[in-house]
């Protein structure tokens, strides 16, 4: 149960968020729609992240050039997280021959229980620890689980802000569409 939930019942809670998502974007002259898809890196070069391994070895962004990267942003306190590097895993064992590659990165301040929880998961792609502190302003993550599609020249093309487990179909589609250029 997170801090939120205790404060106020998880119905407020999103109807507050609704209501103050639904004000900005009316604010902004849009939708609200357009404005809790809207991710503003999309098209442009992904920065270079940089991110130790549970081994030691650093992991940068940049040498996975010429593949599809897909980065999932978690955090050790996210269940849905866990979730989601689930689904990745099975996304992974099954297009890496096609060029993909997929590293999670975790953001959590404490670096124990981000081990902890690396650890304790079952996938086969690389699960990563932000080494710089500025790793989830530089990719302007607002929330986990994040997921950023990365394509083989190091454009931003998909993000995605949250998971249900409907969404593994559309990630297999999207990704698809990427290995495929």
């Amino acid at each position: 149960m997170t801090a939120c939930l205790l404060v106020e019942p998880k119905a407020a809670l999103h109807a507050r968020f609704a209501a103050f998502a639904l004000a900005c974007a009316l604010a902004l002259g849009g939708s609200a729609a357009t404005a809790a898809e809207k991710y503003e890196l999309l098209g442009q070069p992904a920065p270079d992240l940089v991110a130790r391994g549970l081994t030691g070895q650093n992991v940068r962004l940049s040498e996975h050039r010429g593949e599809v990267v897909v980065v999932s942003f978690w955090s050790g306190a996210c269940n849905t997280c866990r979730a989601q590097l689930e689904a990745l895993d099975r996304i992974a064992k099954t297009y890496v021959s096609a060029g993909l590659t997929v590293i999670g990165v975790n953001l959590d301040d404490n670096t124990l229980r981000a081990e902890k929880f690396a650890r304790a998961q079952s996938v086969e792609f690389q699960l990563l620890v932000a080494t710089a502190k500025n790793t989830g302003r530089d990719f302007r993550v607002d929330r986990l689980p994040m997921l950023l599609f990365v394509d083989r020249s190091g454009v931003l093309r998909v993000a995605h802000r949250e998971f249900r487990s409907r969404d593994e179909a559309l990630y297999v589609r999207e990704l698809r569409t990427l290995l495929d250029e």
